[in-house]
């Protein structure tokens, strides 16, 4: 925080009024016992606050004792109407203090709530701020996924086999399985399977040459996942598990395809 906005924005004017919040009063007095300037600042606006009360006094004229004596044993009307002048010239004064008082400290009320909505409005700022780069490192994450999976689809090392969609169950649905016998890596796209229920969750599962099925695992849908890898398989089958898969095959087949290379 600036300490010049800080003095500008009318609280300290507030606190010397004595109608600033409990809060308010221990943050200023804080601020003040941290940094000088606002110390220096508050002390300026007492003493401007006391020279309100002071500049508008009269002092009693020294013939004023004589007047009064005067005025008790003669009983006219004199003097009474000299002490109504005095008064009416004193409240005259007050009355115009009290109107300066008034329009600084509406002043400061105005200046003072610009620098709370200022305050507010930076906050707002900064949440922005952390949300876009929040958002943006997401984005930088996804990003560099994509690249990754790019690069694997043009890779020639990895084999591709396309599972299309039972007639019966997801007829309009497709995936991929991306594999490579040397480095013991697969990975499944699905993209257009429906998406399983509550409890439920797509498993692979791998038929190689010595007709055995195997659990590739289970695998997350709509995403781009690492399967288990076996060599030599012949055909590539998902069917829908509970949630956490099954040793051996128990829910329908959503979709097979047959391995071509």
């Amino acid at each position: 925080m600036k300490i010049q906005e800080y003095i500008e924005s009318g609280i300290l004017s507030i606190y010397v009024l004595g109608i600033a919040s409990e809060e308010e009063r221990r943050e200023v007095e804080d601020m003040a016992h941290q940094y000088p300037e606002i110390a220096n600042e508050l002390h300026s606006l007492q003493a401007s606050l006391n020279e309100y009360a002071s500049q508008f006094e009269v002092a009693p004229p020294k013939s004023l004792k004589s007047k009064v004596m005067q005025s008790i044993e003669k009983d006219t009307p004199n003097a009474i109407i000299g002490v109504s002048k005095n008064r009416g010239f004193f409240q005259y004064g007050m009355v115009a203090s009290i109107a300066l008082l008034l329009v600084s400290l509406l002043g400061n009320f105005y200046f003072y709530g610009q620098w709370q909505q200022t305050q507010n409005d930076l906050a707002i700022v900064k949440n922005q701020n952390v949300e876009i780069a929040n958002n943006q490192k997401v984005l930088e994450t996804r990003y560099q996924e994509l690249e990754s999976e790019l690069s694997m689809v043009q890779n020639p090392a990895y084999h591709i086999t396309y599972l299309e969609g039972m007639k019966d169950m997801a007829p309009q649905s497709h995936a991929t399985v991306f594999w490579n016998d040397e480095k013991q890596q697969a990975y499944i796209f699905t993209n257009s399977l429906p998406k399983p229920p509550k409890g439920k969750q797509y498993q692979l599962w791998a038929l190689t040459d010595d007709n055995i099925v195997w659990d590739a695992g289970v695998f997350h849908w709509g995403k781009f996942s690492p399967v288990k890898c076996f060599k030599k398989p012949q055909k590539f089958i998902i069917t829908l598990e509970k949630e956490g898969g099954v040793v051996k095959a128990e829910g329908q087949a959503y979709a097979v395809g047959v391995v071509k290379i």
